[in-house]
């Protein structure tokens, strides 16, 4: 089996013992590589430097939120810190009709506007895009296809603008070596940034802006869309938890973390042909798509609900959209089935947890685990999906 069972029930119960005097309230809508320790204020740390291709587990990307927090630090004081210890920013909530958070923003107001322009990393970031993809390949990090005999390199989409005041969001073509080139590859000082080595892209040019990200329409990352849900029975409230594998780029040492039912870059065929003006179901059918790659249910087996757009700190504010799979089916057909699924190969066998990896203990109550055997993902959207089936305070800032 490729899953556990969680109930957010449970979940409930155990926040409200860790919070007792928290306060409820109904929001108002409105050549080697090394970790090097480096202390110079308003800057994080290189994470790895040069290249050493027998390095596969040290990370290419800061993930201590308190890092991060210090380096982005105008969102210290914001929820999605101060109330779950995210590294996430300047969430919006959201609803679909009379489904999602009551004060969120009605995605069918939305305008998609696809800009027909593939995106291209700047010209000084040329030479280390090109060291990251054949870095990601030496390590194992890309997906070889045996059949077409070519590297993994899916094209995504990349969010350019998001304007609440007008409705609109823009996207634009990119693909998976952009996001290696940049997003996932902010704080390694590769060696080929400029006339100094130790030059990462998340220091030296993708800087914080007074303490926040860069808005998306001035930053010169990928930032493609991720798209996240959590699969529940509504009725019993059981929670589909997968527990992801380590093969992934983004993933670092462990024996995996208990996360969110699906996940994923949103991915499309780049032969198809997009209109230039869009709905929100663009992206609705993104997350379906991997909701049956990765689980094995058909779009006609739940309702799918999104709940949040958000900004990534870890990935340099790459954009993120989570979602609720309400089903009807049983949680433990489903966990039995997934293994069928194309791509439940991300997932970790429950039968290779044994007694010495301390996710052992949490496989019957995955939700009583601490935060760190979570994923930041799964656990972010958890807390979202807590707060919209108790309607109680959420993880981000409402109004």
């Amino acid at each position: 089996m490729k899953a556990v069972i969680g109930s957010l029930k449970r979940f409930w119960e155990r926040y409200k013992e860790e919070n007792p005097t928290i306060q409820l309230s109904v929001p108002i809508v409105g050549g080697f590589a090394a970790n090097i320790p480096l202390s110079e204020k308003g800057k994080i740390k290189r994470t790895r430097v040069g290249v050493n291709t027998q390095d596969s587990k040290t990370s290419f990307v800061e993930f201590k939120t308190e890092k991060l927090i210090q380096f982005y630090n105008q969102y210290e004081l914001e929820k999605e810190y101060k109330f779950s210890r995210s590294p996430y920013a300047e969430t919006v909530p959201l609803k679909r009709g009379n489904k999602g958070f009551s004060y969120g923003k009605d995605v069918d107001e939305l305008e998609v506007i696809f800009i027909d322009a593939k995106f291209t990393p700047p010209d000084y970031l040329i030479q280390h895009s090109k060291k990251a993809v054949d870095l990601f390949k030496e390590l194992k990090k890309i997906r070889f296809n045996e059949k077409s005999g070519e590297w993994q390199n899916d094209y995504s989409i990349r969010v350019t603008k998001l304007d609440l005041t007008e409705n609109k969001v823009y996207i634009q073509p990119a693909n998976y070596f952009d996001q290696i080139a940049t997003n996932l590859t902010l704080d390694w000082a590769s060696g080929v940034l400029g006339e100094d080595e130790s030059l990462t892209i998340r220091n030296n040019y993708e800087k914080s802006h007074d303490g926040s990200l860069p808005p998306l329409k001035s930053s010169i990352l990928a930032n493609t869309l991720g798209v996240a849900a959590i699969v529940v029975n509504p009725n019993t409230k059981e929670v589909l938890i997968p527990i992801r594998g380590n093969e992934q780029a983004i993933m670092v040492e462990g024996a995996g973390k208990f996360h969110c039912s699906a996940s994923g870059v949103f991915s499309w065929d780049e032969s198809e042909t997009i209109k230039s003006t869009l709905s929100f179901d663009f992206f609705s059918q993104g997350m379906e798509k991997e909701i049956e790659s990765e689980i094995g249910l058909k779009p006609e087996q739940y309702d799918l609900i999104p709940l949040a757009f958000t900004r990534e700190l870890v990935r340099g504010g790459k954009p993120q959209l989570f979602f609720i799979a309400e089903t009807l089916l049983d949680i433990e057909t489903i966990k039995s089935e997934m293994k069928m699924a194309e791509e439940s190969w991300e997932f970790i066998d429950l039968g290779d947890i044994n007694e010495s990896n301390p996710m052992y203990e949490f496989i019957a109550s995955p939700l009583n685990a601490p935060q760190e055997m979570f994923t930041y993902e799964g656990w972010m959207g958890l807390k979202i999906a807590m707060a919209y089936f108790y309607s109680t305070e959420p993880p981000f800032n409402a109004c």
